[in-house]
Formats: structure tokens, sequence, C-alpha cells
């Protein structure tokens, strides 16, 4: 699996909308100062929490946006910063990174923390990527009820810790570390992707699958990451179950026909951060919106660059998801058409029902349409090797 500190992920990831043709993007003005003087203006923090109020969420984007180069106290910077953590979802996940790096001599202790562990994750130090994410988790939870974002960063965190257990090769520990985050954080599929991989190394089949099972959510978009498909191909394969392994040959090639045509309005729906970001860059006027703060122009240009980066990205992507097919969809094949006991080791059991069920665990089938969001990440499969079947 590849994979990064969620930091970098995010950033690499392309969802940052881009800000290289504003005039905010060009300004290096750190807080408490100002490139050019301007004339008496209310308070930037009034402003922001008007906007707010009025449930006026592609405004207070906006202007968020303008305020980043705009003279402000540290104490105005830091308003704006809880109202962007308490409302990232429904102004944008990729405001947080944005706004903090207005303020980057503002970093406290966690931050820091937090910086180092992403670098020693990128280094490929893990283990001691590990002990910070722990340490800055500790003190969050301890923070929970003063520090108005440190419920919001907790799940961040526990994304770090999970990844740098599943660089050390602590893929059990990795997979109970994953379950502790909840359905509400933007990158859950990614986890849920993460999770599959862990338990794929660990041996878990059951739980694998399970975790591809959550993956399928009505929640999600249609369609599954390439490396969920490549492994479901390959358990499927060991577990003789030749009927699923054909219906994941088919759901590929239907995904590889509709990537070919080229529509983007299934794909935004692949995680909660592009599909926020479309649904902002859709937004109808409204009349409660407060036009006299963020004028109607500079809202449709808001939403021009969002729906050009995420085509961007999306144009960027398409190519590299039809290669992962072709490619998975061939070795597919091979594994029908070899012996799986030159090949393949098959899987001759699993857990059984009765077993499950000691752990108080519900049994639903994994298309069920009755779904509740906190099932999210709790499926396993429940079924049999076939390759004992006919001996």
């Amino acid at each position: 699996m590849m994979f990064r500190s969620w930091v970098s992920a995010i950033l690499l990831a392309g969802l940052i909308v881009p800000m290289a043709n504003s005039e905010a993007a060009k300004s290096k003005t750190p807080v408490g100062k100002s490139a050019a003087k301007a004339g008496p203006r209310p308070k930037i923090s009034i402003q922001a929490k008007k906007l707010i109020f009025a449930k006026d969420f592609l405004g207070f984007r906006v202007f968020v946006r303008k305020a980043y180069s705009l003279k402000m106290s540290h104490s105005e910077w830091f308003e704006i910063k809880n109202l962007i953590s308490q409302n990232c979802d429904r102004v944008g996940y990729d405001l947080i990174s944005f706004w903090n790096a207005r303020n980057a001599s503002g970093k406290n202790e966690l931050d820091l923390q937090l910086e180092k562990a992403d670098t020693l994750m990128l280094a490929g130090k893990y283990e001691e990527a590990f002990a910070e994410a722990q340490s800055v988790a500790k003190k969050l939870k301890t923070l929970i009820r003063s520090r108005p974002d440190a419920r919001i960063l907790l799940p961040y965190v526990f994304h770090t810790m999970g990844r740098a257990l599943y660089g050390a090769r602590r893929y059990e520990e990795s997979m109970e570390v994953y379950q502790w985050i909840n359905t509400a954080y933007p990158h859950i599929r990614q986890v849920l992707f993460e999770k599959m991989w862990a338990a794929f190394k660990a041996g878990r089949v059951d739980i694998a699958l399970g975790a591809i099972a959550s993956q399928r959510s009505g929640y999600f978009y249609t369609y599954l990451p390439t490396e969920s498909y490549l492994i479901q191909s390959y358990l499927f394969k060991r577990l003789c179950r030749e009927d699923e392994l054909n219906q994941v040959n088919a759901e590929m090639k239907q995904y590889e026909e509709k990537l070919s045509k080229g529509d983007i309005k299934d794909w935004v729906s692949k995680d909660i951060t592009t599909a926020l970001l479309w649904q902002l860059s859709k937004a109808k006027p409204r009349p409660t919106d407060l036009l006299r703060i963020v004028p109607l122009g500079d809202r449709v240009n808001e939403q021009k660059e969002i729906a050009q980066a995420l085509n961007r990205v999306y144009e960027k992507q398409k190519p590299v998801i039809l290669s992962d097919l072709k490619t998975i969809l061939a070795y597919a094949h091979l594994a029908k058409v070899s012996d799986t006991s030159a090949v393949l080791k098959p899987v001759e059991s699993l857990k059984s029902r009765d077993e499950l069920l000691k752990r108080d665990l519900e049994v639903w089938p994994a298309d069920s349409s009755e779904e509740w969001l906190d099932e999210i990440g709790k499926h396993v499969l429940i079924g049999e090797s076939l390759c004992t079947k006919g001996k």
C-alpha cells in the first residue's frame, strides 16, 4: 500500500482549491502586518460570524479566502480559525490548512509535534512517528472541552497513528486504531481502504472483505478504489468463490465504461471532501445571503474556481484509474485460469457466524437497504471457503 501522513495526503490529492490567480495566494503577509494601508473596516471576525449565523457558507468561504491578505490581530485570526474548524463540513475542509498557513509563526506545541510526526512518516521512521502522534492524541483528549478544534483534530491524529503502525508492520494494532476513527471523519473511506490493507497483511480475510463491504456503503461513490478490486480478486480466488470473482470483474468493466464517458458528477461523490466542494460550486443564491459582505460576482468566481479545480483533479486521475483497472482485470483473468494450488494458497476456512455472534455482533447483509452511518467500518465477511467443496 502506498501511503503518506494525512497532511501530505490531503495536499497531494489535489483537493486544496488553487489560489494561484488570487490576491490572497500572492500575499505572504504574516498576521498583524499589511502590505498596503487600508481604510477603516468592520472587524473581520464579526463579519465572519455574521456569515456563519446566516448559514451563508459559500459567502463565508469567499470571505475567508479574501481575508487571508488583510491585516488582523492574532485574536481575530484565531477566532476565524475556530469558525472554520467548527463549520468545515459546510465551508470546505481545505480551508483548515489554508487558514493555518496564514499564521505559520503561531504554531503551538501540538502543531509542532504533528509536523514532526509527519516528517518522520515521510522518512520511513514509523515507530518514532507513532510515538509522536500517540503523544498528541493523549494531549488532545484532555483538551476536548477547552479547545474547539480538538475533537475535529483527533481523528486526523488517529489516522496518522494507524498509518504509522501499518508502516511498522504492526497490522493488528493498525486495524484497531483505524476502528477508533468515527464516520464523520472526512477521509473515512480512505481509512476503510487502509484498514482493508492492514487486515489483508494480517491474514484476516473476513475483516479485509468486510472493510471492502463498508467501502460500498450508499454514503460513498458507487465504485471502489482500484486496489480494493485487486484485493477482492485475490481473496475471492483464494476462497475459490468464482461467482463473486465474476461479479467483481463485471463491476470493474462497468466502472471502466463509465469513466471512459468522462462524467465527473459521479466521481465527485468518491469522498466527503470532493462531494462538499461540488455542492458549494453548484449552490444557488438565496435571499438570506449577505451580499453586502460578499458580492454576487465574487461568489460566482469562487464557484468557477472550485469547478475548474475539481475538473483538473478528475482529468489527472481518470487515465491512472483506467490503466489500473485494465491491469487488475488482466490479473483477475489470470487468477481464474491458473491452478490455485500452484499459484495461490487457498483459504480453507473462515470464522463461523457463531464465533462472531459471541462478540455481540449483529448480522446484516452488506447490501441491505436499511443502513446506518455508524455501521460503516463494522462489516466482516460471514461465509465459507469453497475450496474444499466437491473434493
